[in-house]
């Protein structure tokens, strides 16, 4: 068996392995290289280089031919000695000696030995099993003619940076028409919703529009209604309103009387003189004729019902605090909520829903300041166990 044999496994295992009286040959790991002449791709592998420096015995070599050949050291040791001999004398005789597998050695004149790996084993045991790839070029002026080529444009035909900008320009424009005209018409058609309204600009042609009534004079509104008694007392009737129950007609005894023949000129007369009047009540004289203009009033009353809604019907901000007993989705509903009111003796109005809101708000107060409507507020709830809020507007 060659000591060749011997040295390869070694390679394997260890980064240098020594030659005893001869030299030490070294293993260095290299990187997977690039090979440009035979135009292949290298895995990392293991360069082996000679050093005739080392010729110490560390006793490697030795004990590997012990275990292989079973043989004692010290005959392990003579028959590496006898095969470094035998490699000294073919250097003397033809200044050239080999180690198959590994590499071959040469003698030059004032230079030592030099060695040429000869190796094909990769002794690199992490790359066992990599071949050697082959890396064909790739010839790019065959991909540059079929590639095309974009066409240049003149001056002429490039666009200006405004005109790029104009198409979207527009296109935004008229996102942003279509999408006022949909707030528009959700605001008229009341599906916004109450809290993005609240935080929605102000603008007047954008509020929706309520059934329209009679233009009618801003009454300044009463403040003392905390102080009636709701149980037996009548409302005061503010002015332009007539009061929804009995008249005063009604509670006046009056005299029977034979029938007189009625004028057509006085009769038709009266409504108008009521109509232009201001709204203090009639006195009334226990006789025939003033009983009878009287009655008439009171029927040609319920004909004059635009001054009413006007009167009960609250438009415009006021600055004043009012107790709000409910609040309805129509005007029907409240217009039925505040009857039930005022047949008890509340002087109650309607609030018409302002720009963000929806609703109809009832009230059964109204003052100037915001501690006498909380007070009231806090009365009614005790009184009459329902729930009263105060709002100003």
């Amino acid at each position: 068996m060659h000591l060749a044999d011997h040295i390869r496994p070694l390679l394997r295992d260890h980064d240098c392995v020594i030659i005893p009286d001869f030299g030490g040959l070294v293993a260095d790991v290299s990187s997977a290289r690039a090979q440009p002449g035979r135009q292949s791709l290298s895995p990392p592998t293991k360069l082996v280089a000679f050093n005739q420096a080392l010729t110490r015995n560390d006793g490697l070599l030795v004990d590997a031919l012990s275990q292989h050949l079973n043989l004692p050291i010290a005959q392990a040791r003579e028959a590496v000695r006898q095969a470094v001999a035998g490699l000294q004398q073919e250097l003397d005789e033809t200044n050239r000696t080999e180690l198959p597998g590994i590499g071959i050695f040469r003698r030059s004149v004032g230079r030592g030995l030099a060695f040429e790996y000869t190796g094909t084993d990769n002794l690199l045991a992490s790359s066992f099993g990599l071949p050697e790839l082959a890396a064909r070029p790739v010839r790019a002026t065959d991909a540059r003619v079929k590639r095309p080529q974009p066409a240049l444009r003149g001056a002429i035909t490039r666009r200006s940076r405004w005109t790029r900008l104009l198409p979207g320009g527009v296109i935004a424009m008229a996102a942003g028409l279509l999408l006022l005209a949909n707030y528009q018409w959700a605001i008229n058609a009341g599906y916004a919703p109450t809290g993005w309204q609240a935080q929605l600009p102000n603008l007047e042609w954008s509020r929706p529009q309520v059934a329209a009534t009679p233009p009618t004079a801003n009454e300044p509104q009463q403040a003392n209604l905390g102080q009636h008694n709701f149980t037996t007392a009548q409302p005061a009737a503010p002015e332009g309103m007539t009061a929804l129950g009995a008249s005063p007609a009604a509670s006046v005894p009056v005299p029977e009387v034979k029938p007189a023949p009625v004028v057509s000129a006085p009769a038709v007369a009266a409504p108008a003189v009521a109509t232009t009047t201001s709204a203090a009540p009639v006195p009334v004289v226990e006789t025939a004729a003033p009983v009878a203009a009287a009655r008439v009033a009171v029927a040609v009353a319920p004909a004059k019902p635009a001054n009413t809604a006007a009167a009960v019907t609250i438009k415009n901000r006021t600055g004043r605090y009012y107790v709000i007993a409910g609040a309805y989705r129509t005007m029907a509903g409240a217009e039925r909520g505040r009857k039930v009111l005022a047949r008890t003796g509340h002087a109650s109005h309607i609030i018409l829903p302002p720009f963000g809101s929806r609703l109809f708000r009832l009230t059964a107060a109204d003052y100037p300041d915001l501690a006498s409507a909380q007070r009231e507020a806090q009365r009614l709830r005790v009184t009459t166990r329902s729930d009263y809020n105060t709002l100003k507007f």
